[in-house]
């Protein structure tokens, strides 16, 4: 990926950041997400030791938040890109 690439996805993630900033929102993962993963884990915890369930639980939710941001970032991108091509029409 070439560095204006690299550079535009970081601005736009910083967006992202600032945005669950300003909404107050403390936790990386929506509550939606929050809820999914609640039912992907079920009864694991029963199932592992403590600590190996707060890992699995701690992986489930890194990947989730990696996950959302990825998302807006594309998203915003695609909606940039689509906004660009009304304007320009």
């Amino acid at each position: 990926m070439d560095r204006a690439k690299v550079y535009e996805d970081e601005i736009i993630r910083r967006l992202y950041r600032d945005a669950l900033s300003e909404k107050g929102c403390t936790d990386k993962v929506g509550w939606k997400t929050q809820k999914e993963i609640g039912s992907i884990l079920g009864d694991k915890e029963g199932q592992m030791g403590d600590e190996e369930y707060a890992c699995y639980k701690d992986d489930i939710f890194l990947a989730a938040s990696a996950a959302e941001e990825n998302g807006f970032v594309d998203g915003f991108k695609y909606a940039f890109r689509l906004f660009s091509e009304c304007i320009y029409k």
